[in-house]
């Protein structure tokens, strides 16, 4: 996978689980987390603020990509991941409305 920006996403999520307490990162199964590691940029060193709560980190868009993509599959109930799927399809029914607009 030769994608620069993809790998250094996922070197940000695995920065970012590695601080997260085991009750969140115990919930992903091992062969995703291995994925993970295997396509982690070897180059990129992220330099996040941990001190920080998640929503105020500036991140790359594709660690919000993935941390969106293990939040819904692995950290979500039922109700949640209704409520996240409404949002996702929302921003992207302004996304494409805002493309739309923006060609005319």
């Amino acid at each position: 996978m030769g994608n620069v920006q993809f790998r250094e996403g996922i070197t940000e999520t695995l920065d970012i689980l590695k601080h997260m307490d085991c009750m969140y990162t115990d919930k992903i199964p091992q062969k995703f987390k291995d994925f993970l590691e295997e396509n982690k940029s070897e180059s990129y060193e992220p330099n996040l603020d941990h001190s920080k709560k998640l929503n105020e980190m500036v991140l790359k868009e594709k660690t919000k990509d993935i941390l969106a993509v293990i939040y819904m599959k692995y950290w979500c109930n039922v109700a949640q991941k209704t409520e996240f799927q409404k949002l996702l399809n929302e921003n992207e029914r302004i996304f494409l409305k805002t493309i739309s607009n923006s060609k005319l």
